[in-house]
């Protein structure tokens, strides 16, 4: 909850695993106070796209990917792309290789890279975002492969039950030979 986020230190949720992450948090639970809590967070639902995100940029250590993460994955913002190294791959490969000669991802880039999964997938592009940014991640690759070499599995026959007969009648007459 908020509540705890605000009673945590930073020693205490460096000590939970978060590293780095920890002064963020810390922060960023006050500012979510301040804005009005939760509250505030469930608002942004009835937001657009691009002023939602705005918003959770003002987090503390929240850039456009994270925020766009939480877009997508919280906020029901379904054509929000959150653009990594990953996505960033997919898109030169598969959308665009002349992204492949920009030097680094400007918030001008950013937009376009997000402009172009939305043109080719529509209102649900950060969902497609997610199935190809899991899709191109080498263990999955390595997994897919694995399952495409394997037969596919056939469902076993249920033996004949012992005594004989395939009838309810001939079982229960071979369970009174019993």
């Amino acid at each position: 909850t908020l509540e705890a986020l605000l009673g945590a230190s930073e020693e205490e949720l460096r000590g939970l695993g978060m590293g780095y992450r920890a002064k963020f948090i810390v922060k960023s639970a006050e500012i979510v106070r301040d804005k009005g809590g939760p509250e505030w967070l469930y608002s942004l639902r009835k937001e657009d796209h691009i002023p939602a995100r705005e918003q959770l940029e003002q987090l503390s250590g929240v850039g456009s990917k994270v925020a766009d993460c939480v877009c997508l994955m919280a906020l029901d913002k379904t054509g929000s792309i959150p653009v990594d190294t990953h996505v960033w791959q997919i898109t030169i490969r598969d959308f665009d290789k002349e992204f492949g000669d920009v030097k680094s991802v400007t918030p001008t880039v950013y937009q376009k890279v997000g402009d172009l999964w939305r043109g080719r997938y529509g209102a649900y592009a950060g969902w497609a975002h997610t199935i190809l940014f899991a899709a191109d991640l080498v263990k999955f690759k390595e997994r897919a492969q694995e399952a495409m070499k394997s037969p596919t599995p056939t469902p076993e026959k249920k033996a004949k039950p012992q005594g004989g007969g395939d009838s309810p009648k001939e079982g229960a007459a071979a369970k009174r030979k019993l």
